[in-house]
């Protein structure tokens, strides 16, 4: 008969084999969940840089509209778009659209504006694209100030 010392020779070698296997795949899950939670927050910070370059574009027209107008009419180009600079701003687009009507018995402007920001190109895994609009009024006649619609 033999031993039974004998007969278990070699299941050490199988349960170490196994474990390094398991250990392997438990580390490269890790490394890519670390990838994934990487990707996700650079998508994150390009989302919000975009959102805030839509506001800036936004802020801009909002600020041409309401300054006071030359000859009569309001400083509302109908689409712009420019480039900002500045620390994480680069690479974004912003298109800035505006819209005035006029109502002449009170001599009121009415802005419709959109900004659209854009950062990378449409179908990439980096792209982002925001967009805000606003609606105002501002009297023509009004002193700096003493805007009422």
């Amino acid at each position: 008969m033999r031993n039974s010392a004998t007969r278990q020779r070699g299941v050490a070698l199988v349960n170490a084999i196994f474990l390094i296997v398991a250990l392997a795949a438990l580390g490269a899950y890790m490394v890519s969940i670390g990838g994934v939670q990487q990707a996700t927050t650079n998508q994150a910070l390009i989302n919000a840089r975009t959102l805030i370059a839509a506001r800036a574009g936004l802020d801009w027209a909002i600020h041409r509209a309401i300054a006071p107008p030359t000859a009569g009419t309001g400083e509302c180009s109908s689409s712009t778009t420019f480039g900002l600079t500045g620390y994480g701003l680069d690479n974004i687009q912003v298109t800035v659209e505006c819209v005035s009507s006029l109502y002449s018995p009170a001599t009121v402007y009415i802005y419709q504006i959109t900004s659209t920001a854009r950062y990378g190109t449409a179908g990439s895994l980096d792209y982002a694209e925001r967009k805000v609009d606003a609606t105002l009024c501002r009297t023509a006649s009004a002193a700096p100030g003493l805007n009422r619609c």
